[in-house]
């Protein structure tokens, strides 16, 4: 995450939020925001700050470095500088228990043991912004800009010895990094003037073997031009579970100031916007559960978005805002215990026009925790019961332009409770694209 970018952006574009702003976080059609964590103590500092799995966060200020919970709460501090800097990221390897700390007022890039608590100087680059791990344990992938702001540069970093190596001259100020799957290398560029001009500012995707070529690279002669047409760029993060990225847009909207979290597919397309912001964001992270369904709309919300909203600049407040995939439900009601009559069986929250297939299976075979399985449409899904367990199958109805229809059958004391109830939800057309919640007859 790169809150700092966030917040410097903002000082040198003036884009100052007022109090009728905050919070307006707008989710797009199968996402919801479910909750923030105030930031606004350290708006004065420019934090740069990771998402724990659990929600606590680990917080460098530009002078202190801390583990704390959502809430705040200090639960391990671990020092504080000398002097305050403008903290550029925060990057951990939770595996291996090691955080990766840089800021951009020395150009110092650190290593910190979240276990015992020490920390060494791998190296120093002037005005880096960012870093992503290569696919080689050991080794990242660093922007700054050595040779003066405005100059941003490309570089492979040792995370054992700490070397630099230059692998390529971009255009532009520094910006984020990612590295995909197959270790190929995507940057931010953009035209190194402020305010950026509209559709300016790209992603440039070198590939795998370019990079570890030895040569230096250009974003002109040696890059690709994956994703074009963005108005600036604040944040990017990449979804090894979907090989898609999700990449923070500002600069843009109807107001010209108005920042949009996208989710890039694998070919640079936009696939779909998260969210949409009335100011500037960024700091984007997601937070993986390991649970093996895609970060997308209408999901379980297993896989969650972690994205900056800064105000420091307005009114003094900052948050992180968690975006999740908001889940279809799947509703039950009857004639209520022990009697017979009419019932119901509804799908709410579905894709608005889209459709849902009804699964039903036997109660008793109920997974306490939902399979995921690939049953053939855009993402695995999460069944509540086993695939083999939904004898019954009901073919697509349609939804309503609320995303929500149902289907009536006549309820029996015989019956009650006997069976669970599962929608398959496919989009606008008739693609698979997850499951709603499960519930049961009673």
């Amino acid at each position: 995450m790169k809150p700092l970018s966030t917040c410097f952006a903002a000082a040198l574009l003036g884009s100052a939020l007022t109090a009728s702003t905050f919070a307006q976080v707008s989710p797009s059609e199968g996402y919801s925001v479910a909750g923030s964590i105030d930031l606004s103590p350290y708006c004065g500092t420019f934090p740069a700050i990771h998402v724990f799995t659990d929600g606590s966060i680990l917080i460098f200020d530009g002078s202190n470095t801390s583990h704390r919970s959502a809430d705040g709460t200090i639960l391990r501090d671990y020092g504080t500088r000398p002097s305050s800097v403008f903290a550029s990221f925060v990057r951990v390897d939770e595996s291996a228990g090691l955080a990766y700390i840089g800021e951009s007022s020395f150009g110092t890039i650190s290593e910190l043991d979240l276990d015992t608590g020490t920390s060494r100087l791998l190296n120093t680059l002037a005005f880096n912004f960012d870093l992503a791990f290569d696919i080689v344990p050991g080794l990242a992938y660093v922007t700054g800009s050595p040779a003066g702001f405005g100059a941003n540069a490309l570089y492979r970093l040792d995370l054992v010895s700490g070397a630099l190596s230059q692998v390529a001259q971009l255009d532009g100020f520094s910006g984020p990094v990612e590295v995909d799957d197959a270790g190929n290398v995507v940057v931010s560029v953009d035209l190194g003037v402020f305010p950026f001009p509209p559709d300016s500012v790209k992603l440039v995707r070198f590939d795998s073997v370019e990079v570890t070529s030895g040569n230096i690279l250009t974003d002109e002669v040696d890059g690709e031009d994956f994703a074009i047409g963005y108005d600036g760029i604040s944040s990017t993060d990449y979804d090894a579970q979907t090989n898609r990225y999700t990449v923070v847009e500002t600069n843009t909207g109807a107001s010209g100031g108005d920042s949009i979290a996208w989710i890039v597919d694998s070919a640079g397309q936009r696939a779909e916007q998260v969210a949409s912001v009335p100011g500037f964001a960024g700091g984007a992270q997601l937070v993986q559960s390991g649970i093996g369904t895609a970060f997308a709309a209408y999901q379980p919300g297993y896989t969650s978005l972690r994205l900056s909203y800064s105000q420091c600049f307005g009114n003094g407040e900052a948050d992180i805002f968690n975006i999740t995939p908001t889940q279809p439900r799947a509703v039950f009601s009857g004639p209520g215990a022990g009697n017979s009559g009419p019932a119901f069986i509804d799908v709410e929250g579905g894709v608005p026009n889209g459709f849902a297939s009804l699964w039903v299976a036997r109660s008793v075979a109920w997974e306490p925790v939902p399979l995921i399985d690939d049953i053939g449409g855009l993402y695995p899904v999460a069944l509540q019961a086993s695939t083999a367990a939904f004898g019954r199958r009901f073919s697509p109805i349609s939804l309503n332009s609320s995303g929500a229809g149902g289907l009536l059958f006549n309820q029996t004391p015989a019956i009650e409770g006997a069976f669970l109830f599962q929608w398959i939800i496919h989009d606008t057309s008739l693609q698979v694209i997850s499951t709603s919640t499960a519930t049961v007859n009673q």
